[in-house]
């Protein structure tokens, strides 16, 4: 006999649509349409009782019944073909339809066979150009596909608190702790950018992009700069942000404390940016 979920699903969760991630464990699949991008699906987490979104190329281990929902629900999703009736244009469109339907991944195609934006990776800058060498071929397009490279790539913020050092050993400190998180947790050492210090010596540093979703990002980082003195992490937005704060008062962290800081937070979430007003939590606040 099964036992059941534990804590209980909410009342429109089906326990037969469930699957695995990777590194987020059991989900299941919900009624609805994020209205994202095509092959985005809305999902629950049963770890963190928080609603997601999730694309089928991040579905692993999952039941027949979810098979068969990601199936229709691509084939819903499934973008019309160019109204064009040109070789190329028709070509590409197939084979990007063969893609959606093995990733949930759309790569958009117009009707000469040129790939206009891919919705579901962090695209490099060098895809909204224009082939003929005029630059970016349609500023409106370009706008959209920065707004989607923004809110679908993760990123990594630390927010530092020296109040009894100089503003420079502050900065100091904070690429150092930006530097241990990226190893750990982006794609590259870090940091991105660390900001002039306000509030006395509270200094902000973008520390990069990360592969993994937020609420992940945040539990590395804490274990990047030692578990102890944290408060649990709490999700902003369902996951779209995840947030964790160190205090010194709380409990010893022999590698913080050594470096005398009374406080840190960390930020990961999607669209988090360079403008530190745009970071949740208490950033431009005083103690």
């Amino acid at each position: 006999m099964i036992s059941p979920a534990h804590p209980p699903l909410p009342p429109d969760v089906d326990p037969d649509l469930w699957f695995d991630t990777e590194q987020c464990g059991r989900h299941y699949l919900v009624d609805g349409n994020p209205h994202t991008f095509p092959g985005r699906m809305d999902a629950y987490s049963a770890e963190r009782g928080i609603r997601t979104r999730v694309s089928k190329g991040e579905i692993g281990d999952c039941s027949e019944q979810t098979r068969y929902f990601v199936r229709g629900f691509l084939s819903g999703n499934e973008p019309a073909p160019p109204q064009s009736d040109s070789e190329p244009g028709s070509s590409a469109w197939s084979d990007a339809v063969v893609r959606f339907r093995d990733t949930g991944y759309w790569v958009d195609v117009d009707a000469n066979a040129d790939v206009a934006g891919d919705h579901g990776t962090d695209r490099s800058e060098a895809t909204d150009a224009d082939p003929a060498g005029g630059g970016v071929a349609d500023a409106e397009a370009g706008e959209l596909q920065t707004w989607v490279r923004e809110w679908e790539t993760a990123r990594v913020a630390l927010v530092v608190d020296m109040p009894n050092s100089n503003a420079d050993h502050a900065r100091k400190v904070a690429t150092t702790l930006a530097e241990r998180v990226g190893r750990r947790t982006c794609d590259g050492s870090g940091p991105v950018e660390v900001g002039q210090p306000v509030s006395f010596t509270r200094v902000y540093a973008l520390v990069g992009v990360t592969g993994h979703r937020p609420w992940v990002a945040v539990q590395t980082a804490m274990t990047a700069l030692g578990r102890r003195g944290w408060a649990p992490a709490t999700a902003v937005e369902g996951e779209q942000y995840v947030t964790a704060e160190f205090r010194a008062e709380r409990e010893l962290n022999r590698g913080l404390d050594a470096l005398g800081i009374s406080a840190v937070e960390i930020h990961a979430g999607y669209g988090l940016g360079h403008d530190p007003s745009r970071t949740p939590g208490n950033w431009q606040q005083g103690d």
